[in-house]
């Protein structure tokens, strides 16, 4: 009977560390940029894929996935803002105990806010993110920002890059404030 009770008790504590995986089916990042003060567009990064593993949440999400609806765009902002030759990919971590959010029940939810440590090229920034967590199932958790994330592209060092395309499209300014929202939802492998 002890052994049972062991064995019970390993198997429980494995299933609650295992590793959780993003759906990218279920899963979006989108921004807005916004250009000669009062032009405002809505693009995405098509691929998100990550991980949690109880502590730490760690996001990949290739530059190459970027979709501004115009191909040409696309190229440019790879080229001179994301470096995507030197820089396959932003990436974004941050820590998570399995403690906040244990006590959920399916379809509950709760807001949390957590700081998100997002690299892009070389420069890595805290961007703090409100975000409304929700267990949808025994096994799928999903992560929604309430509000969206401001993120300054002079605090990652991409001044010049945006510079470059303000000139290639012939713009008269292009906002270095970006409104970043998303949902990730990971299930539990």
């Amino acid at each position: 009977m002890k052994l049972f009770a062991l064995a019970l008790a390993l198997s429980s504590s494995l299933v609650s560390a295992a590793s959780w995986q993003l759906d990218n089916s279920q899963s979006s990042l989108h921004f807005v940029s916004v250009k000669n003060e009062v032009v405002a567009e809505t693009h995405q990064f098509k691929q998100l894929s990550g991980n949690w593993d109880g502590s730490m949440v760690n996001i990949s999400i290739p530059v190459s996935s970027l979709d501004t609806l115009i191909p040409i765009r696309n190229e440019r902002i790879w080229q001179y803002v994301l470096q995507a030759e030197q820089f396959a990919a932003i990436t974004v971590s941050a820590e998570l105990k399995q403690d906040a959010v244990a006590k959920l029940a399916v379809r509950d939810s709760m807001l949390l806010e957590l700081p998100l440590h997002v690299t892009i090229a070389t420069e890595t920034v805290v961007l703090n993110a409100k975000l409304r967590i929700t267990k949808l199932s025994a096994n799928t958790l999903q992560a929604v920002t309430e509000a969206p994330l401001m993120l300054n592209t002079s605090s990652f060092k991409l001044t010049d890059g945006v510079a470059k395309l303000q000139e290639l499209a012939g713009l008269n300014s292009i906002d270095a404030l970006v409104p970043v929202s998303f949902t990730v939802r990971f299930n539990q492998q």
